[in-house]
């Protein structure tokens, strides 16, 4: 059984953290001291990387020339160049670079078992590292856990493929609701199905921003659904995650509870509870409904980024005040959004063309320096912080430009090691800092769990990509929800997706499943 985490708990592991996230290279001062050059000419690495939809990333003139890239590249004794790949065509890209693409030294994925990326394991494009691991990465080897280097994201018949991330908070959505809201009706957190539609209506027609027009969106979402799960979560069917019942891996989008978890959609969109441009919003819409304008009343996200949503919906209304609470639950009185794995989102893979791959593993390998969480968690001295008596103040954001900005050294450099979490000096003096703890406890004692946890690309799903999530399932919740297609559709997609090959799928899932699985 999953632990509880109480507030209590998480504050001393974050403590602990601090002491522990250091590793044995404490006092390197970058790759180019440990491989021994007399010259001090740094190695060129060519990396390739999302934007992760980040404001100042994807606004950037030249990534390049950034200034905190040039930091990087002075303190790690490594010229690196960074290749963007754009949010919203990531693994389209990652896709064509595999195609035939010039692959970089170093490229960011979502795991090798992923379509787009698990023929390039079984092709040889990309190379084993355990040799690599054990010879130049010591600090990645000692501070990545087993679980990690195990899962199917990483390792494949024993053999390591990727570099993980480590994922802080397996379950790595909660809900946000504009508390300020909430008070001001006189209304409590909800939290069942019930509950959260009735706060809902009060957001729709009570006027809870006070500014005497009817322009209260109560939920939002983006494009595909993306960040709107947690009603499917109450009914214990999030679209991509898959339960073991009745001796088979079944995919939820075909479970008889998704037809029920619909229907509660297609209510919430009728009454326009939902945001209705849920299946087309990009991100930079969806966050100046809730930033700029202030007109979104409830959203979901990543717990450790509560304090940027609280700071950044203040930039756009100086009174709003957010909280975390209990996604809704259902009939069986759970819910939550998908419990993930111990590996973040991002594995680094190393390309066969790449001349000298243990250069790679030696640059992430110095993410675990002191130097380098320094540099991550405070960036430049002078500008983002000073020092004094020994100490560090640090300049933290408080416009909208300077917390986009800080996203680049505290979240999008750091490529792997400790996150800023487990700093917990900064995350005492952090403004709402406390709230970011609140929700990591949130997440901790909710969630679905996934049976198809860490399952390889399964064969069929990468001939016949229309059978997963963003296919054919996508295009029949659009067209319930939007009240196009009656409920009733989903008993006949369910025959058809069976027929179209979904029975392969089933059959591919249960025998990985029986064949990884104690039950």
């Amino acid at each position: 059984m999953r632990k509880k985490i109480t507030l209590l708990a998480l504050s001393a592991a974050l403590a602990a953290g601090t002491l522990a996230g250091c590793s044995s290279n404490a006092g390197t001062k970058g790759q180019a001291d440990s491989q021994g050059k007399t010259d001090n000419k740094p190695v060129k690495l060519k990396i390739g990387i999302g934007t992760e939809g980040l404001q100042y990333i994807e606004g950037s003139p030249n990534i390049n020339d950034d200034k905190y890239v040039k930091k990087l590249r002075e303190i790690s004794k490594t010229d690196v160049t960074l290749d963007l790949i754009p949010h919203r065509e990531f693994d389209q890209k990652l896709t064509l670079l595999f195609a035939g693409g010039e692959l970089p030294d170093l490229l960011q994925t979502h795991g090798i078992n992923k379509p787009e990326v698990a023929p390039a394991v079984d092709t040889g494009v990309l190379i084993p590292l355990n040799e690599l691991i054990d010879k130049y990465g010591p600090n990645l080897k000692k501070n990545i856990p087993k679980e990690s280097w195990d899962f199917a994201a990483v390792s494949k018949d024993g053999k390591i493929y990727g570099i993980p991330t480590v994922n802080a908070t397996p379950n790595g959505t909660v809900m946000m609701v504009r508390k300020d809201w909430l008070d001001k009706l006189g209304m409590k957190p909800p939290k069942t199905v019930d509950e959260y539609i009735e706060m809902l209506k009060a957001f729709k027609d009570k006027d809870p921003n006070g500014n005497g027009k009817a322009d209260e969106i109560p939920y939002s979402g983006r494009e595909k659904l993306a960040f709107t799960e947690a009603f499917f979560g109450a009914y214990d069917v999030i679209p991509a995650d898959w339960k073991f019942e009745n001796g088979q891996l079944i995919p939820n989008m075909i479970r008889p509870a998704m037809k029920e978890a619909l229907t509660a959609h297609r209510k919430l969109y009728e009454q326009k509870l939902l945001d209705n441009e849920v299946f087309v919003q990009k991100a930079k819409d969806w966050d100046a409904k809730i930033k700029g304008q202030g007109i979104v009343g409830l959203w979901s996200h990543g717990p450790r980024l509560a304090d940027k949503w609280a700071a950044e919906v203040k930039t756009g209304t100086p009174s709003s005040q957010l909280e975390i609470i209990p996604a809704p639950v259902g009939p069986d009185g759970k819910g939550g959004l998908s419990i993930t794995s111990a590996v973040g989102g991002s594995v680094w893979v190393i390309p066969k063309t790449t001349k000298n791959p243990e250069n790679a593993i030696k640059f992430l390998d110095w993410f675990y320096s002191d130097e380098a969480q320094k540099f991550l968690t405070y960036g430049t001295e002078g500008e983002d912080y000073t020092v004094d008596g020994g100490k560090i103040k640090y300049k933290y954001p408080e416009k909208q430009e300077d917390i986009y900005r800080e996203e680049m050294h505290l979240v999008w450099l750091r490529m792997v090691g400790p996150s800023h979490l487990s700093d917990a000096e900064f995350m005492k003096n952090r403004p709402s800092g406390d709230l970011v703890l609140r929700a990591m406890d949130v997440a901790a004692k909710e969630g679905r769990k996934n049976d198809g946890l860490g399952m390889p690309a399964l064969p069929t799903l990468q001939a016949r990509p229309e059978l997963a999530r963003d296919g054919l399932w996508l295009e029949l919740a659009a067209k319930i929800i939007t009240g196009k297609e009656a409920p009733e559709a989903f008993d006949k997609f369910v025959e058809d997706w069976k027929k179209r090959g979904g029975d392969q799928v089933i059959k591919e899932a249960t025998d990985w499943y029986k064949s990884t699985q104690k039950k």
